[in-house]
């Protein structure tokens, strides 16, 4: 694909249930559904050279208010994404990171993760952060937070470090599947200047002819940060 890339897309991964409704299946099926196309995308991104990759996989609203049943099925398909696809990752060269509040997840999730993280370490090609049970306006308000018990200076340098994602660069392009316009409490900070990209598309039939679309929609904007 020709054009400048972005280095960082984000993407929220909407229509899931929707999928799963149109389609006459459990909502369950539509979050396996949509796992498959994570994977996808995840290597079309690699193909095209984008270093990293962030998707908002469960809000700390929807941890918070999802049936019990709806997030053990959940959880229960997080362990069975891990078995089906980290060979499949760790051919591409992934490496795993996991955002937000995961300290408050079973702890055999928290175990499970860990698992993914160790096996996924020596990837080079590429970043998948995951938000698990995040919420932006609690990260930011975390940051804030150790800037105050370690009394350092309230400029945006020390402000970006406080965030969980301060090892990866802000995303140059947001991705929205599902029809929606909003960013629900995503990346509020790192979002500042993205281009933001919203397509009626269901997550789970989201493939490469969307995501090209998406990329060409960054290639055409005029970047200028605000000024």
């Amino acid at each position: 694909m020709q054009g400048k890339l972005p280095k960082h897309v984000a993407i929220i991964m909407d229509g899931n249930r929707r999928w799963a409704k149109e389609q006459k299946l459990p909502a369950i099926e539509g979050h396996r559904k949509g796992v498959e196309s994570l994977v996808k995308t995840v290597e079309l991104a690699g193909e095209l050279g984008i270093k990293y990759l962030t998707v908002y996989a469960l809000s700390s609203e929807n941890f918070q208010s999802r049936s019990k049943e709806e997030l053990s099925g959940l959880l229960q398909l997080l362990k069975e994404g891990f078995s089906k696809y980290l060979p499949r990752l760790k051919k591409n060269g992934v490496r795993l990171n996991f955002i937000g509040e995961v300290n408050k997840l079973p702890r055999s999730t928290q175990i499970l993760i860990g698992r993914a993280k160790k096996e996924l370490s020596p990837g080079k090609k590429g970043v998948l952060v995951v938000a698990l049970n995040y919420s932006s306006r609690t990260e930011i308000l975390q940051a804030a937070k150790k800037l105050k018990e370690k009394s350092l200076e309230y400029s945006e340098k020390n402000f970006t470090a406080g965030l969980y994602t301060s090892s990866t660069p802000d995303p140059g392009l947001l991705i929205r599947t599902g029809g929606q316009k909003r960013l629900s409490n995503f990346l509020l900070w790192q979002l500042s200047y993205s281009e933001l990209y919203f397509t009626d598309t269901l997550w789970p039939d989201f493939d490469k002819k969307d995501f090209y679309k998406a990329i060409s929609y960054f290639q055409s904007a005029k970047r200028n940060f605000g000024v």
